[in-house]
């Protein structure tokens, strides 16, 4: 589930689920790449997933992208046109919301939040190209714990979190302007 990370085969997603929805009133969520499709399944199932939808809470619209790229054999992927329709379909589903959100397992390619140890570019293209269409306020993401860190590809903020199951997640303050960090619990 987005930042939970590689030891998340350990956990029992909806346990996760649970104490996040224990400490905030809204709780949305993606798989990621050690997840799979039942996973995914399991979160719309327990109300949270933003995967290729959209959710629309007063002035906040959010929507999200599961799994990663082709990659490596046994991972939860998908080609880079599912991704790509995945994001249209969620995108499409929001309403004329002040602040436009993605939440996404995989970073965009070519940012600084999606370098691997060996400093390979190993995000999704379709995000990017996403994101350099829409402009989105800030994309959430995970996926390669070496890059947690924050970008800006145009006028859009690009935060990965790393690894949850380490302690770390995102904030977003979108009171007058947007302002995002990372914090560890």
């Amino acid at each position: 589930m987005g930042c939970v990370g590689r030891r998340s085969r350990y956990y029992d997603r909806a346990s996760v689920v649970r104490i996040a929805q224990g400490a905030s009133p809204k709780v949305l969520a993606v798989a990621g790449n050690c997840d799979s499709a039942e996973i995914d399944h399991g979160l719309s199932e327990w109300g949270v997933s933003a995967a290729g939808r959209g959710i629309t809470t007063g002035q906040v619209g959010v929507h999200g992208l599961s799994g990663i790229p082709f990659w490596k054999r046994g991972m939860y992927q998908t080609s880079e046109e599912e991704l790509a329709a995945s994001l249209q379909a969620g995108f499409a589903e929001l309403d004329s919301a002040k602040y436009h959100i993605v939440l996404a397992h995989v970073p965009p390619h070519g940012s600084r939040t999606d370098r691997t140890f060996l400093l390979k570019h190993a995000g999704s293209t379709a995000l990017r190209a996403f994101v350099e269409q829409t402009e989105p306020a800030i994309v959430f993401c995970g996926h390669i714990h070496e890059a947690r860190g924050v970008d800006r590809l145009g006028p859009t903020t690009v935060v990965n979190c790393g690894e949850g199951a380490s302690g770390y997640f995102g904030l977003a303050d979108l009171d007058q302007q947007v302002a995002v960090e990372i914090a560890r619990a």
